[in-house]
């Protein structure tokens, strides 16, 4: 590490490295930024779990994942499902959908799924 490597480490916020070091561990992976999915298309996610929650859905419950993967962030929602074993905040997805908007989140409805190795 050198001078020029530490004054970047310590004028650059963390959010800016988090977003950096993602990037990085996704830079390998055969998949689509997540800041430039196109919607309505099959799509190929990968991003680290930042989120896990179970939310009701039409009346039964769904776990939705945000991943991110430095560029943006997107959400895999499982509908009748409260638990993917495997699945625990920092792991390593992949996610292969149809990507739309709800809101201002970019969604994949019942993704297909891939574990990283961590």
């Amino acid at each position: 590490m050198g001078i020029k490597d530490l004054a970047r480490r310590l004028t650059v916020s963390v959010k800016e490295l988090d977003k950096v070091r993602l990037q990085d561990r996704y830079c390998g992976v055969d998949r689509t930024e997540i800041a430039t999915t196109p919607l309505r298309e099959p799509v190929r996610l990968g991003g680290e779990v930042t989120g896990l929650q179970v939310v009701p859905r039409a009346g039964s419950p769904s776990l939705e994942i945000t991943i991110s993967d430095g560029t943006g962030k997107a959400v895999a929602v499982f509908t009748g499902r409260k638990h993917l074993a495997g699945l625990e905040p920092g792991r390593g997805l992949l996610i292969e959908g149809v990507a739309r908007k709800e809101g201002k989140r970019t969604i994949l409805l019942n993704p297909a799924y891939t574990l990283l190795p961590q």
